[in-house]
């Protein structure tokens, strides 16, 4: 070693899936070990899924790395288990495993006899202490010396070692913008909807609340943010050296703080980038001054998650909104001119299929442009996996989370895993398969009435879901006073992604 590691820093593949978003975390890595004078390189498996992990293994191999690090979710740490042990036996350097899996998890992955090491928590201190404890005394330092690292566990004579844990990073500022030179960014499909390439921005870190679902084993409940200096900085970077300008800041909360989002509203409008955004937000985050606001900012989208649109779910999963605020928050979006998606999970605890129903015609109800309907997952981790195995003390996390997927899509159904609501597995695939189709049809109609007015749009509605008559309607759209009405193709059916392209330009 010549003063410096060659770090591989890998994130495995998901299932047969894409990755659409760049790891950040690997990026921030990268970035921090960059700055201490190491040599890097990010390896995304999930950018090609049918690629043979023989091959992605050579690959990383031919690196010739000196250390090895990995990140993965509870449901593809089957495919970094896979992934290490075939490097394993490829290279003598070596592994280190983060992410939320192994901080969930610490000591049952660092008895894997393939992993040397595991940290938990944020990453960023912690790697790079421990590379340069490898670089200054070689890959395997003794115990009396890695006992000091923060954050750090592995074994020792058999023994699992759990060093104490590392604070969380105060100042975000201090961190380097992610190494997005070490990405295959134009591998990523990753489009704004209208069409132009989108980067992902993370701007804070945490969430407050606590809902019954989420993921809270890195971060806890705390929340730190970014200062909207610092925001901009990147964002203009990004303008500037990759010309990026329409932008994802994948905050779980990006509205939590109006008074730093008004700060850097003012900030995008002042420094005329010429940019689009979208984010993250809670329908009891947001008011019409607001939205209003981040539009003239460029905001051109903003996902909610709402989840049910029963109100007594809502207080179980502690959720902690209602469903008025829902109501209002997405009318207020609309009207700023910003589009509005919904993130809704079907077979909550206590789910049956009067509650399902509900969510349903609640999403059909709201002037949504987006909707997703996810069968609801208990993930370890999260206070509905801690109720689950409260219920069932022999459910314990196996290998079958690779089938976790959870997404649904307007092509086939899925099945749940671990179903906790009150209706059999496959009524409740198929009431996520109907919830879509029944949103899409809601969301043609309510443009027509839109476009239309009651009377006409209704009638032209109508005829559209009519095979027979469609070419009626199509020949009405002809005529002059119609042909200004725009999003309805030559059937007469509604083209959201036309629709969407003009709000979002």
């Amino acid at each position: 070693m010549d003063g410096s590691l060659r770090v591989a820093l890998v994130s495995p593949k998901w299932n047969q899936l894409v990755n659409s978003y760049p790891p950040l975390g690997l990026g921030y890595l990268a970035a921090v070990l960059e700055a201490a004078g190491h040599a890097v390189a990010i390896y995304d498996l999930g950018l090609d899924p049918a690629t043979p992990m023989e091959l992605e293994v050579a690959r990383i191999a031919a690196y010739a790395p000196d250390l090895i690090g990995f990140t993965a979710m509870t449901n593809n740490y089957h495919s970094a288990e896979q992934a290490i042990a075939m490097l394993k036996r490829r290279t003598s350097c070596p592994i280190v495993v983060g992410g939320p899996h192994a901080t969930l998890f610490p000591t049952e992955v660092v008895q894997d006899p393939n992993v040397d090491y595991v940290i938990s928590g944020e990453g960023e201190e912690t790697l790079c202490e421990l590379a340069q404890t490898i670089l200054a005394m070689g890959p395997r330092p003794p115990a009396e010396v890695l006992r000091h690292i923060r954050g750090l566990y592995f074994t020792d004579g058999g023994q699992v070692v759990a060093n104490a844990p590392r604070p969380l990073i105060e100042n975000l500022d201090a961190l380097p913008f992610p190494a997005r030179h070490l990405y295959e960014l134009d591998r990523y499909p990753l489009y704004a909807p209208n069409g132009e390439r989108m980067v992902t921005v993370l701007t804070s870190r945490g969430c407050p609340y606590n809902c019954s679902y989420c993921f809270k084993g890195i971060v806890g409940r705390t929340y730190r943010q970014r200062s909207p200096e610092n925001v901009l900085a990147e964002v203009r970077g990004l303008v500037h050296a990759y010309d990026y300008h329409n932008f994802y800041f994948i905050d779980d909360l990006f509205t939590l703080d109006s008074e730093r989002l008004t700060a850097l509203a003012n900030l995008l409008i002042e420094a005329r980038l010429d940019i689009r955004w979208q984010c993250l937000a809670r329908v009891d985050r947001v008011t019409p001054e607001l939205l209003k606001l981040m539009h003239r900012s460029g905001c051109r989208e903003v996902h909610y998650g709402i989840e049910t649109g029963n109100p007594d779910i809502m207080k179980t999963i502690g959720k902690r909104i209602t469903l008025e605020q829902v109501r209002q928050a997405v009318t207020w979006t609309a009207e700023a001119g910003i589009l509005a998606k919904g993130y809704f999970m079907l077979g909550l605890p206590g789910d049956t299929e009067e509650t399902m129903e509900q969510t349903i015609a609640f999403a059909c109800e709201l002037p949504l442009d987006q909707a997703m309907f996810s069968l609801t997952t208990p993930f370890p981790g999260t206070r509905l996996w801690d109720e689950l195995v409260a219920r069932n003390p022999e459910i314990k996390f196996n290998r079958d989370f690779s089938q976790a997927f959870y997404y649904t899509n307007y092509d086939h159904m899925i099945e749940p895993f671990f179903n906790v609501s009150e209706v059999s597995d496959a009524r409740l695939s198929e009431l996520a398969f109907v919830a879509q189709e029944r949103f899409q049809e809601a969301k043609r109609k309510r443009k027509y009435l839109q476009s239309l007015g009651p009377g006409l749009g209704e009638f032209v509605y109508d005829m559209s879901r009519v095979r027979l008559l469609r070419k009626v309607g199509h020949a009405l759209l002809q005529f002059p006073p119609l042909r200004a009405v725009r999003g309805l193709n030559r059937l007469g059916v509604y083209d959201a992604r036309k629709e969407n392209a003009r709000t979002w330009n």
